[in-house]
């Protein structure tokens, strides 16, 4: 979305009457206020990636004996739907570059979570003990939590991301058990 460009609508039906036949009534106005908001956006959140669950399944502790041991990842996609041939461009947060382009919006992600408290770098889970999670990207580099990921274009049409969470092993003492933690993206476009 650029900044400055909502176009607020707002639509007035001034003095709608409604003349009733019961007794005694002989007129009623009503006043209805309509208002929205038009974005421009290069792309949209297709609503099945809005909110998922996904399942780890059950995992062996004797996949998670030292520090560092890792499990199987599962993948996470985000699927952008609509996406428009526009310019687009955005500072590279990490690494300072300017990314832009004539013809093709820049996207960029954030993911926030709770940071386990011995390897901040993983998600804390909740339930068992002794593990967290890794978000790793489709190379499978670390995604930094709460640091916005470098940018990418995006084509026009129907993208998918995907992103993978892999399940590794802590400082913490093991202790099995059911577990969940929570990951939330902030997307934005340019």
């Amino acid at each position: 979305m650029k900044p400055g460009l909502r176009i607020c609508l707002a639509a007035w039906l001034c003095n709608a009457s409604v003349l009733t036949h019961a007794a005694g009534n002989l007129a009623q106005t009503a006043e209805f206020q309509v208002t929205g908001t038009l974005l421009e956006s290069a792309c949209y959140l297709d609503p099945s990636s809005a909110y998922q669950t996904l399942s780890l399944g059950d995992l062996s502790t004797a996949r998670l004996l030292r520090i560092g041991d890792q499990g199987a990842p599962i993948a996470l996609h985000l699927k952008l739907q609509g996406c428009i041939r526009v310019n687009g461009g955005r500072q590279d947060e990490q690494q300072g570059t300017l990314v832009w382009s004539a013809i093709e919006p820049v996207a960029t992600m954030a993911f926030n979570a709770v940071a386990d408290a011995n390897t901040p770098a993983l998600i804390r889970v909740s339930g068992a003990e002794g593990f967290g999670l890794r978000l790793l990207d489709i190379q499978g580099n670390d995604v930094r939590l709460g640091r916005t990921a470098p940018g990418w274009f995006v084509s026009p049409g129907d993208n998918q991301l995907t992103y993978y969470i892999r399940p590794e092993r802590t400082s913490a003492p093991l202790r099995p058990g059911a577990f969940r933690a929570s990951l939330n993206v902030n997307l934005a476009y340019d």
